[in-house]
């Protein structure tokens, strides 16, 4: 009795801490295997006239995992981490822009430009140190890497002309976080480095299944950011190619460390509450 008592206890403080690490009840987003998922629409990658799966600019999704220390983002694309050769973009290649933090709640890009956290992970324009940057203020390379001035015309020629459907995961393609009539802003222009990502190369053993959502992309990749360098609440991700081809958004919650507490509290009460009731059942047959 003693022995199922405390094995009571300990599950309900161990299914509290596990909450608390993942941060499953605060994400939006599909949650599946500990990851929550924005999931893009797999026909609005353009490469010319080229759309979808025939693109190497279809980005197919973004995932972010949390573990006690630290922050994964993962990402399925056709278009390679090294980028995309072309003679028409700035440097002769067009690669992925930087991922931008936005934990402000302004609910707007542009609004809340100049307040970011951003992540340079892959060679780009910008030419930095791959890191975390603090206190970022965005802007867009598109049009030098022959793209889109504006997000408003990927979404009308994505629907209208090579009859695909736009969107940006967890956010629609009329979405007013971006000013449409913008080019997306994509890169970090100023900002001060903060501390070093780790590149992660093999997912097997953390649990990520682009493949559960049908995603198909050639690449799949990420990274992983000491959690202590980030902001706590409610953040959302963003991600173009340099060229805005694709883009994809994720809004995802880091837990303030008073809620991982408040968890496990919640598991000591439920352990508790059991015990007395288990107690009080037993003074009745007595």
């Amino acid at each position: 009795m003693q022995f199922q008592i405390l094995k009571t206890l300990l599950s309900a403080v161990a299914i509290a801490g596990t909450l608390a690490i993942t941060g499953q009840q605060a994400q939006a987003g599909t949650m599946h295997n500990g990851w929550n998922y924005s999931i893009d629409s797999f026909n609005d990658g353009t490469e010319g006239n080229k759309i979808g799966k025939k693109s190497k600019f279809e980005f197919y999704g973004m995932a972010f995992k949390q573990t006690a220390d630290k922050v994964i983002f993962a990402f399925n694309s056709n278009l390679a981490k090294t980028g995309y050769a072309s003679a028409h973009a700035a440097g002769g290649n067009i690669g992925y822009g930087d991922l931008m933090l936005d934990f402000t709640g302004k609910g707007n890009l542009k609004t809340a430009n100049g307040g970011l956290q951003a992540v340079h992970f892959a060679p780009n324009d910008m030419n930095r140190t791959v890191g975390l940057y603090d206190g970022v203020t965005a802007k867009s390379v598109s049009t030098a890497n022959s793209g889109y001035y504006s997000t408003d015309y990927h979404t009308s020629r994505v629907n209208n002309v090579l009859k695909g459907k736009a969107s940006y995961g967890d956010m629609a393609s009329n979405t007013t976080y971006f000013n449409g009539k913008e080019a997306a802003l994509n890169v970090i222009n100023t900002g001060t480095y903060k501390g070093s990502v780790t590149e992660v190369s093999d997912f097997t053993s953390l649990g990520l299944d682009f493949g559960h959502f049908k995603a198909a992309g050639t690449h799949t990749f990420g990274f992983s950011i000491d959690k202590s360098l980030l902001p706590k609440g409610s953040f959302v991700a963003s991600l173009f190619a340099e060229c805005g081809n694709d883009g994809v958004v994720l809004t995802g919650k880091i837990p303030e460390p008073s809620t991982l507490i408040g968890l496990a509290t919640v598991g000591l009460m439920v352990g508790g509450s059991q015990l007395r009731k288990r107690r009080q059942a037993a003074s009745v047959a007595a």
